[in-house]
């Protein structure tokens, strides 16, 4: 069925080599009513505060913060219910266009894991923690996750970031080897002196640019981190997830897919996850 689906739908390439494909408003149909409704989506569960001096208009207008702790910098902000409520963007997320790319890349129909938007917020201090250092995801052998900026974002907003696969394979290796030569242990997160030290600094990518902008990403072969978030600035984006192994994830509205076989098994497993806890605390990572 991949096979089949691969050939005739029309979408961008990943590289099977480097893991990741840049996207924009030309490569991703509808994007413009995706952005609205997870604008819509940010406003309804945030409230205003006040903008920094020197934001005007409707970047005022967007300068929002969530009802929690500030000591969190990264935060999953849609429920199964609000997906339900919101079946375009469950819709979009298995749109040719967006589905096609993991589906050609994979080489199978994934699973939906995820669709939600993720806010990054500044932490109270400089140090870096967690999903904020340089790391690979532990689901599967391979994934694909799309970012995508429902904001504009610049280095301020603390854009997603990473390291191409075929880069990134070096870099694991040659660090792993200067810890041996060190004497440390090793450990899931990369310092970035680390991958300056041998020599990938110029290797790095960051996911800048206006709203509707973004990436497809192979998170388990890419360095990759973000959300280092300059105070009085944020980062939204529309965070999706395909996976070629059954992972924990949302719950989808699969009759909603049923007499479309592609799109059935992309999202017929998540039925499993019902009553389970969408967030993803390994991906997400808080201040541990």
């Amino acid at each position: 069925m991949a096979a089949q689906y691969a050939a005739r739908v029309i979408c961008a390439d990943m590289s099977p080599q480097k893991g990741f494909c840049l996207v924009g408003p030309s490569h991703l149909e509808g994007i413009a009513d995706v952005i609205s409704t997870c604008r819509e989506l940010f406003a309804s569960k945030v409230e205003r505060a006040d903008a920094p001096a020197g934001v005007s208009g409707v970047e005022q207008d967007s300068l929002l913060k969530v009802r929690e702790t500030k000591r969190e910098y990264l935060r999953n902000l849609l429920s199964n219910d609000d997906l339900r409520r919101r079946p375009l963007l469950v819709d979009f997320a298995l749109s040719d266009a967006v589905l096609g790319i993991a589906a050609k890349y994979l080489g199978t129909v994934p699973y939906l894991n995820r669709v939600d938007l993720l806010y990054s917020v500044p932490r109270d201090n400089d140090e870096k923690v967690s999903s904020q250092l340089f790391h690979v995801d532990p689901e599967g052998l391979s994934q694909v996750k799309f970012f995508i900026n429902i904001f504009d974002v610049d280095e301020a907003e603390g854009p997603f970031t990473f390291v191409p696969a075929d880069e990134t394979s070096r870099v694991m290796r040659e660090v792993g080897a200067l810890r041996r030569q060190q004497g440390k242990q090793h450990a899931g997160r990369y310092l970035d002196d680390e991958i300056a030290a041998v020599g990938a600094s110029d290797s790095i990518i960051r996911v800048k640019g206006p709203q509707g902008w973004g990436v497809a990403v192979d998170t388990s072969r890419c360095l990759h981190m973000g959300s280092r978030v300059h105070p009085g600035a944020f980062r939204l984006c529309l965070y999706l997830q395909y996976c070629t192994t059954r992972e924990r994830g949302n719950t989808f509205d699969v009759e909603r897919y049923r007499q479309d076989p592609v799109r059935y098994l992309a999202v017929e497993h998540s039925l499993a996850s019902r009553g389970g806890e969408v967030s993803a605390p390994h991906q997400m990572g808080g201040a541990q």
